[in-house]
């Protein structure tokens, strides 16, 4: 992207100040998102019916705003927004973010040509993002989506066609241990559209990871130079709305968008050497993945257990998403033998190791130098580690599960850094909790493993599946070339 652009996109999400354009006290949820954020001082209400909302002043029209508006959102009724832009036009607004819908995404003639009439009305005079979106999330300027959003800054982009998939991820990001850069949900696109977004964060230097949902496009040439040029930059994770034919019906009742074949979408980002995913939830993980690990250098997973009757399909699992789990070299087992007890124990690849875990204040075997030397071996490339809490705790005896736990997480976490502090491999837990514990020790003993990982940023993932499949993605981007980056 030339500076200039550049330089424009950047000063949308970090506006000077926010005019709110049919706010509300109540029901608005521009005016509930934005009034808690970093920006309140520099937002200004716009709405004929009020005279203060919140405590601050609210103004009839844009045109008796006293100062000059860098960002606007509109949140009115979708008859009136034609003549609203206008007076942003003559006001001097440089962007606005039109929430409403009501336009092209309902496939009726008066919703399309009142989408027309916006594009003529807008086009060279002003900025739009929209209609029918969420608009922007920037934790850095205080743009906010819900009034849930946290304002920690992080490296995740998020480019979504869809208003509640943005608003997913500024919902759940801190559960899930994300943080974000920047968040756009950008609608029916009259204006910018995914391709200016891509191209600006691909040069975004706080923006380390792009995740993408996409209906459609206006332009497949420019979407395609876009994508090639974001993920030759950084990794790029897509999900494409409306494969299906059912869910393609969807799309163009949900944005007014021409979707293309399966064939199509699979083959493009391929050739552009995007990282494609079927589902939300396979976004979310493979996000989580590439923002907390570095990139493997091979596909060779080493496995450390506590449930050895899984090791078979732990091993499945990895082959199933093109991960191999190698023998040991002997050095490697020979150490093994001397660290870990050989009754009733699985000396190999997986490693089943479970009597370390359950007698760890016997002294038997030291869990941190058993996940170090598993990390060590010449043949593994990164370490996963599947953790069965779910009967862990319950066997535990209730005076033990916490301080057993608080043992077991600070020798876990001792080997996990030596491996990818030390050797530069990336390490994954899959730690799969108890929801029915009732005891409040036992629950605070449930949740200190993960939190300490997350606390870390190292990838967390509640099953096996999850976490070999979004290892395997990191795998994928580094075959086709992907930069080396450290967490």
């Amino acid at each position: 992207m030339d500076k200039a652009s550049y330089q424009e996109l950047d000063s949308i999400f970090h506006p000077g100040n926010v005019a709110i354009i049919g706010a509300s006290p109540v029901s608005d949820l521009a005016t509930l998102a934005h009034i808690r954020t970093k920006i309140k001082d520099c937002i200004y209400f716009v709405n004929p019916r009020y005279s203060e909302i919140l405590g601050k002043k609210c103004y009839p029209s844009i045109s008796d705003v006293p100062v000059p508006i860098d960002y606007a959102i509109i949140g009115i009724n979708a008859a009136l927004v034609p003549d609203v832009i206008k007076a942003c036009i003559a006001k001097g607004v440089k962007t606005v973010h039109i929430y409403t819908s009501g336009f092209s995404e309902t496939g009726l003639p008066e919703g399309i040509g009142l989408e027309k009439k916006l594009a003529e009305i807008s086009r060279g005079k002003i900025r739009i993002i929209g209609p029918n979106c969420f608009g922007i999330y920037c934790p850095e300027s205080g743009l906010a989506i819900i009034p849930e959003s946290t304002e920690e800054k992080g490296h995740v982009g998020v480019i979504a066609q869809s208003g509640s998939v943005a608003e997913s991820f500024s919902y759940f990001g801190k559960t899930k241990n994300l943080r974000f850069s920047k968040v756009v949900s950008y609608g029916n696109a009259i204006d910018l559209d995914c391709p200016d977004f891509l191209e600006y964060m691909a040069d975004d230097p706080e923006t380390g990871v792009i995740a993408l949902y996409i209906e459609g496009s206006k332009n497949g040439k420019r979407l395609k130079k876009a994508l090639t040029y974001a993920a030759g930059k950084k990794p790029v994770v897509a999900i494409k709305g409306g494969l299906t034919d059912n869910g393609s019906r969807v799309a163009r009742s949900h944005t007014g968008q021409l979707t293309g074949t399966p064939e199509i979408w699979k083959a493009l980002f391929e050739q552009c050497g995007v990282i494609q995913v079927h589902n939300y939830d396979e976004l979310v993980n493979t996000i989580i993945a590439f923002s907390h690990s570095p990139l493997p250098v091979g596909n060779r997973c080493g496995i450390v257990s506590n449930s050895g009757g899984f090791s078979v399909i732990q091993t499945d699992l990895c082959a199933a998403e093109g991960m191999v789990v190698p023998r040991f070299t002997d050095d490697t087992l020979q150490k093994l033998r001397e660290l870990v007890p050989t009754a009733g124990t699985s000396i190999g690849n997986p490693l089943d190791a479970w009597p370390i875990f359950y007698k760890i204040f016997q002294k038997e075997g030291n869990l941190a130098d058993i996940i170090k030397t598993v990390a060590a071996d010449t043949n593994i490339d990164s370490l996963v580690i599947m953790f069965d809490q779910f009967r862990y705790i319950r066997r535990a005896r209730k005076d033990e599960a916490y301080g057993h736990m608080k043992t077991v997480t600070e020798m876990l976490l001792e080997g996990s850094d030596y491996c990818r502090q030390v050797l530069g491999k990336p390490v994954f837990l899959a730690a799969s909790l108890d929801p029915f514990l009732e005891d409040e020790e036992d629950r605070n003993a449930n949740l200190m493993l993960k939190n300490a990982f997350e606390q870390k940023n190292y990838p967390v993932y509640p099953a096996a599946d999850i976490t070999v499949r979004s290892l395997a993605k990191l795998f994928i981007y580094a075959t086709q070339g992907g930069q080396t980056r450290k967490p």
